[in-house]
């Protein structure tokens, strides 16, 4: 299976990205991705981005074409991780690009950085939702008003609030659901 992904808006705007063919990786379609930027549109410019599961690299290259500052892509598969680093490449991004070719739990308990948007959209069959959300906790990689993103399959069973953070907002497309979370406030 390919899919045509295309980065929406921004600097790189048009420009097609290659994906992995197969079942393995699932590209963000374009619709939810420009829904999805619709959202966060104002957190975006200037933004230290964690995109946990990258895959093709779409998210977070769609991203800095919208002017964040930086954006750190974890993908463990061989082949979808060269895909990614082709993807960057060809969209002029190296500079504002860190590519790291990990498990995304090795990459999150050796973390020094903290992200304005982490995004967590791990292929389906992983369920590493809460995993992952525990690590960025127990390693506080969120900055205070930043916002994790989870994208997973509509029937997912996923946390309304965890320790420290509290979904505010989830919009479902077709059989894909998105969830907003963010820090709990103090009382």
């Amino acid at each position: 299976m390919f899919i045509i992904i295309k980065i929406i808006a921004g600097k790189n705007r048009g420009n097609i990205l290659k994906t992995k063919e197969g079942i393995t990786t699932r590209p963000t379609l374009n619709r939810i991705r420009e829904n999805l930027f619709n959202i966060i549109r104002d957190k975006v410019p200037g933004a230290n981005i964690l995109d946990l599961f990258a895959g093709s690299g779409a998210i977070g290259i769609e991203a800095l074409s919208r002017s964040a500052k930086s954006v750190t892509f974890i993908e463990i598969d061989k082949e979808a991780f060269n895909i990614l680093k082709a993807n960057i490449n060809k969209t002029n991004n190296l500079e504002n690009s860190k590519t790291i070719n990990k498990d995304f739990r090795g990459f999150l308990r050796n973390c020094k950085d903290k992200f304005d948007l982490i995004y967590i959209d791990p292929p389906y069959h992983i369920k590493a939702y809460e995993e992952a959300i525990g690590l960025i906790e127990d390693k506080q990689l969120l900055n205070e008003s930043g916002i994790i993103i989870i994208e997973a399959k509509k029937d997912t069973k996923l946390p309304l609030e965890t320790k420290d953070f509290k979904c505010y907002r989830d919009v479902i497309y077709g059989n894909t659901i998105i969830k907003f979370y963010n820090k709990k406030q103090e009382d």
